[in-house]
């Protein structure tokens, strides 16, 4: 005789099988096992400045749209640093429809609706932050025939310290706005700095 599955085990195995099979988190690992976070804060030495990857595409020819600059350095880590990751965040999907549509995109608008900081460190003189906004998207191209399109409550976040920048993105819903996946272990390097 076959027994029930209990509702709480049968509903967990769903819920995985479909983050699985919809990639319910994108990243790349910055190692077999990530870095070792002994101190919360990323190693130094744990990145090559060789191996930033984010969407820098050229500028297309007669484009309405030019590629955006990503922010420099921060140049403190504070509750300021909201606005340096949706600054960072709305070059990076600009650049993303610009690299895939050229000179064909129209339309790139993020407007962030929540965010939330916390310290690496200490609360009062922090190694690092840890920064998690949502935001509305808004695309459009020249040749599509419902234009714009809107996306909504998309989740990104990040890691940033002195010496990197380290970004990972959420597929799933949630109701609250968490620091998950941790871009220190399930991230992509997207700046580094010398």
């Amino acid at each position: 005789m076959n027994r029930l599955r209990p509702r709480r085990g049968f509903l967990a195995s769903v819920v995985t099988t479909v983050a699985v099979t919809t990639g319910g988190f994108e990243y790349a690992s910055g190692g077999p096992t990530g870095p070792p976070l002994d101190s919360g804060t990323v190693p130094a030495d744990w990145f090559e400045c060789d191996d930033v990857n984010r969407p820098d595409p050229d500028p297309p020819d007669d484009a309405p749209l030019e590629p955006r600059t990503y922010p420099s350095s921060p140049s403190s880590l504070d509750d300021t640093m909201v606005e340096y990751v949706t600054t960072f965040e709305r070059a990076y999907q600009h650049n993303a429809f610009l690299g895939q549509y050229g000179a064909e995109a129209r339309t790139v608008d993020l407007r962030r609706t929540d965010g939330r900081v916390a310290a690496v460190g200490s609360a009062t003189n922090p190694d690092a932050v840890m920064v998690a906004i949502r935001y509305d998207l808004t695309t459009g191209t020249g040749r599509s025939s419902v234009d714009p399109r809107d996306r909504w409550d998309i989740r990104a976040v990040y890691y940033v310290d002195e010496n990197v920048v380290l970004r990972s993105r959420y597929h799933g819903l949630a109701e609250e706005l968490r620091f998950e996946p941790d871009p220190r272990t399930q991230g992509e390097l997207v700046a580094c700095f010398d």
